[in-house]
């Protein structure tokens, strides 16, 4: 998600070098367009087909046993002010301990997204069920009629209303990851989801999570789910959403329902404008959708491109991207990107003034499909899990499209001198921290995305291309769909290279010691 402030990705001399090796002759049609984007279109025609697949392929779904499962609908006011929604939850114990109640996260109740989120009805199994608010009404418990044991599954019906925030006159400088802003009403996690549960070190004294994150990181932890949704909108609204797209049936001159059904999927997530313009192209068998505003259509286009090229690279580099459609749609957030499962947004600034950033942001976001949406893991507590391979793959990228010099320049420009800086001013400090931990925003997207890319380049230049590689895909298979923690990124480190492992983590991260997540509701309590 937030990425590191805006820096050059290489001084003029470096590029003239780049353009000179991949030659000059551009046509005049391409125009601001640029070498880069003309070698991605090359990229892009020459690898057209078919996803890349292996001769042994296994299915990862086979060991994920059950799932929660959502059938949510929702209306909009026609002022964007009002949500009212509904949602049937199955809901599978998947822990070794009794449940005795449950936990739904209200995430649009967070200070930073400043939604006013009302529970109106619970029932379990169709009987009324008592709930009371928790953590600044940022989650709910939801007592249960009978312990929930191992294996089992109940029924929990939710209704509420949502207050949507209109933020005002805001500048394109502005970061609204929640409500109406600049022409944009983007509503992530507008339904109460099941909180993730977190074992503990023995029998029942695991703990629900329930940190509240800050505006500097991602605030949502989620398990794998399955999603129906049916959204009732204004007619003019363009919704840019995650799963694939169903049914859209008119329902007068003014509403319009669509259906929505995802594959496995964190969250399910629904960002609009009435002003989006659009075009797609196809990458490995997943059809990619740009969305941008009048007046940024070549700057829509060019990151259609990037999007494309970046998902056939890390097909090739990590596995499979197994979803059918892509999405990238500009949003309020400044110069910034936010990740979603099959959707990520990219902030207005970067369509024309931060022009030259848009590659890096979406590229990086583009990785977050793999490490975030397939490999998931607590974004508050362990941030650089996935904010530091998402930041490496994008050297992965420049690599594949624009060779190993402009990859060089971009990892010491990026990366490197952001750490020298952070140690020449005492301000360096440890990798694996909780968000909160970290003195500033500067502080804490210098290390984790800075440092934890380094330590990604120092795992690649210890183990060897081939190793390297082989790790990622490792990672992958053995973690897809799951949530993981630091343990489970040093089991398949040391899978590839024992050896060097331990003293990899030694040196970069540290002792792993495990600590139940702060605010966290113990399941006995």
């Amino acid at each position: 998600m937030n990425q590191p402030q805006p820096l050059p990705l290489m001084p003029p001399s470096a590029e003239e070098s780049v353009k000179r090796r991949l030659g000059r002759r551009i046509s005049p049609a391409y125009g601001a367009l640029g070498i880069s984007l003309l070698l991605l279109i090359i990229l892009l025609a020459a690898c057209s087909g078919l996803r890349p697949s292996t001769a042994e392929e296994e299915d990862p779904l086979s060991a994920l046993g059950a799932m929660p499962h959502y059938e949510i609908e929702f209306s909009l006011s026609d002022d964007l002010i009002f949500l009212q929604g509904s949602a049937r939850v199955r809901v599978p114990n998947t822990s070794a301990d009794p449940w005795t109640y449950l936990v739904f996260r209200l995430y649009p109740a967070l200070p930073h997204y400043n939604g006013e989120f009302s529970i109106q009805n619970v029932t379990v199994e169709g009987r009324t069920a008592p709930f009371t608010y928790l953590e600044q009404n940022s989650a709910i418990r939801v007592d249960l009629p009978r312990a929930l044991l191992r294996g089992q599954t109940t029924n929990v019906y939710l209704s509420w209303q949502l207050r949507i925030p209109h933020w005002g006159a805001d500048t394109t400088g502005a970061y609204r990851l929640f409500g109406l802003s600049q022409e944009f009403l983007s509503l992530p996690l507008f339904y109460p989801s099941l909180a993730v549960y977190m074992p503990g070190p023995t029998a029942a004294s695991g703990r629900w999570w329930l940190e509240r994150g800050t505006s500097r990181g991602d605030a949502a932890f989620n398990y794998i789910s399955r999603f129906v949704v049916t959204g009732t909108l204004p007619i003019d609204q363009i919704p840019v959403a995650s799963g694939q797209l169903i049914t859209s049936t008119v329902i007068d001159d003014q509403h319009i329902q669509h259906q929505w059904e995802t594959e496995l999927s964190r969250e399910f997530f629904v960002h609009m404008s009435n002003r989006f313009q659009s075009d797609s192209l196809d990458a490995y068998g997943t059809r990619v959708t740009s969305y941008w505003l009048p007046g940024h259509e070549e700057a829509g286009r060019a990151v259609l491109q990037h999007t494309a090229a970046a998902l056939r690279v890390y097909s090739d580099w990590f596995g499979a991207y197994p979803y059918p459609e892509l999405r990238v749609a500009s949003a309020p957030i400044s110069f910034r990107g936010m990740e979603y499962p099959q959707v990520f947004l990219l902030g207005v600034q970067l369509y024309d003034r931060y022009r030259d950033q848009l590659e890096i942001r979406a590229v990086h976001e583009v990785a977050h499909q793999w490490w975030y949406q397939l490999v998931h893991n607590d974004p508050v507590n362990q941030p650089w899990v996935d904010e530091g391979l998402a930041e490496y793959s994008s050297r992965i990228y420049y690599e594949a499209v624009h060779g190993q010099d402009a990859a060089d320049i971009l990892e010491y420009r990026r990366w490197q001198a952001v750490v020298d800086g952070l140690i020449s001013r005492e301000e360096d400090t440890a990798l694996a921290q909780p968000v909160t931990a970290f003195a500033n925003g500067s502080i804490y997207e210098g290390i984790v995305y800075g440092k934890g890319a380094l330590f990604f380049s120092a795992i690649r230049r210890t183990l060897g291309e081939r190793a390297f590689k082989q790790f990622l895909q490792n990672y992958l298979t053995d973690y897809q769909y799951k949530i993981v923690t630091p343990g489970d990124m040093l089991a398949a480190l040391r899978g590839v290279d024992p050896e060097f492992a331990d003293m990899l983590f030694t040196e970069w991260i540290g002792p792993l010691a495990s600590r139940p997540p702060q605010g966290a509701a113990r399941q006995t309590e």
